[in-house]
């Protein structure tokens, strides 16, 4: 993982953790990006790690297969699903208060917002 800086308080080095939930096209698109940068980022789907982990061992060693309830814990998560998914999702965590997420814009769901 790369550091974002010095704390001076705690004398320690700050590091921030990142996560792709979904892995199609835009996940895997994401993933190829941190690891061309040398970025470590988890991944996860609503599958089991094991059934994408070759194809994230294929991006980089940056790429880190997790399970939902895992990835969804990092700093920021990239939110790479279907519009319909999103509530699967959601219920990863009992609160997504003070969690940064970046949505990807598809309109999977038109007309069910």
């Amino acid at each position: 993982m790369k550091s974002i800086g010095h704390d001076p308080i705690r004398g320690m080095e700050k590091f921030m953790s990142y996560a792709i939930i979904g892995f199609g096209k835009i996940g895997q698109a994401l993933a190829k990006a941190f690891a061309r940068n040398g970025i470590d980022v988890f991944v996860a789907t609503t599958r089991d790690p094991e059934s994408f982990a070759s194809a994230a061992a294929a991006i980089g060693p940056e790429i880190i297969p997790k399970k939902l309830a895992e990835a969804v814990k990092a700093d920021i998560v990239f939110l790479a699903v279907r519009f319909e998914s999103h509530q699967d999702v959601a219920k990863a965590l009992p609160t997504w208060k003070g969690k940064l997420e970046v949505l990807h814009g598809t309109d999977h769901g038109a007309g069910n917002y």
